[in-house]
């Protein structure tokens, strides 16, 4: 049994069904930069696989780095606590940051599909997850039937990313203005249901992340392209 499952296991099922609602119920909600107002952006929106790959990883990293703070905040002695929530609040700030990537990664998949994904042919022949620069030749990839499970998956990061937002705010907003002792057990629920919120948006990054490693490892290598003007490139011993 995984820690996030043992975190899980010990709250009360009532925490659990509110993570889920909030989850499903933030995710309908047109915020600022995503959703609604993804579909009103220019169709020229997209994003190579590495980006949106290297996203995904600091996400991760900035995650456990926001539940460190606030396990620290928790065991914070009283002359501590001022430090300890600022810290807190500089890792909050970082988390609202990369999750507007990670909102943005998730509505380009679902309002362009496929066709999100952009590449140079030369970086496809060159890394296992390529960054292209913006090249006169850059191009939409198809990723075909592995795009279901990448889009799915950053689906899934969305969802969790807003349920584990939803949380961090109101702790941010709370120990703002009352920054005590009894403050920190007045949110005990809350701060349990963020460390569960939180475990599962790290591993919804990780399935996500193999789900672009398996659709990487399908995409077909474009053949050498030849200098302009001159003979085609001939195989060794031709």
């Amino acid at each position: 049994m995984t820690p996030a499952t043992n975190r899980a296991s010990q709250l009360p099922s009532s925490i659990l069904v509110a993570s889920l609602a909030w989850g499903l119920f933030l995710g309908t909600l047109p915020w600022p930069g995503s959703a609604g107002a993804a579909s009103n952006r220019s169709a020229g929106t997209s994003a190579t696989l590495q980006t949106v790959a290297d996203d995904y990883r600091q996400a991760r990293l900035q995650t456990a780095a926001t539940e460190e703070a606030l396990d620290e905040l928790v065991l914070a002695p009283n002359p501590d606590l001022p430090q300890a929530f600022e810290e807190f609040h500089d890792n909050f700030q970082r988390m609202e940051q990369i999750g507007k990537e990670l909102l943005r990664h998730a509505d380009g998949m679902h309002y362009r599909g496929t066709y999100y994904f952009v590449e140079s042919p030369k970086t496809l022949e060159s890394c296992p997850f390529p960054r292209s620069a913006r090249y006169a030749d850059q191009q939409s990839i198809d990723l075909g039937e592995n795009f279901g499970l990448v889009s799915e998956t950053g689906g899934g990061v969305k969802l969790a990313f807003r349920a584990y937002q939803f949380d961090i705010e109101q702790l941010d907003d709370y120990f703002g203005n009352h920054l005590t002792p009894a403050g920190l057990v007045t949110m005990a629920q809350i701060l349990r249901k963020a460390r569960v919120d939180g475990d599962n948006l790290q591993l919804m990054l990780s399935l996500a992340l193999k789900a672009l490693e398996r659709a990487k490892a399908t995409l077909p290598v474009s053949p050498p392209v030849s200098p302009l003007g001159s003979a085609p490139v001939s195989p060794p011993g031709g």
